[in-house]
């Protein structure tokens, strides 16, 4: 599993300045993982969740697109090895008030800058890729 933050706001498809932002979206990626250099070529699952403490009115859709964009020829050589995508966002302003954030298998490292950041930051992305595996094909997953 590939797991990483960005602290800064997420751009949707059709922004302005788009280049960038998946500059840095790389570069937040390498800080985590500065050796990496071998591409993915097997099935991926990918999740991407905003935290945020004022909304930009982005939703979960346009909001994941341009990372996995982003990864492209850094992650894996095309986006098209991602089989399933989750994308969220997340009011941090709600935390407490019955809404459950399970970071329980967060990696370490990621986790640790998660807690300093979740409550410092005003925008927050959380970045996961893994290997896709059966179980993450699910229906009916309301309780």
């Amino acid at each position: 599993m590939i797991s990483f933050l960005c602290e800064f706001k997420p751009r949707s498809v059709q922004a302005k300045r788009t280049n960038a932002y998946k500059e840095a979206i790389v570069t937040a990626y390498k800080k985590y993982y500065p050796e990496c250099e071998t591409l993915i070529t097997y099935d991926l699952y990918a999740i991407s969740y905003y935290f945020y403490k004022r909304s930009l009115q982005i939703d979960a859709d346009n909001l994941s697109k341009p990372i996995w964009d982003a990864l492209k020829s850094t992650i894996y050589e095309d986006d098209r090895v991602i089989k399933i995508r989750y994308s969220g966002v997340y009011d941090v302003n709600k935390l407490g008030s019955g809404i459950s954030l399970d970071v329980t298998q967060m990696p370490a490292n990621v986790y640790s800058d998660f807690i300093d950041l979740i409550d410092s930051s005003e925008h927050l992305l959380y970045v996961e890729i893994g290997k896709i595996n059966d179980e993450l094909y699910k229906m009916g997953v309301e309780k």
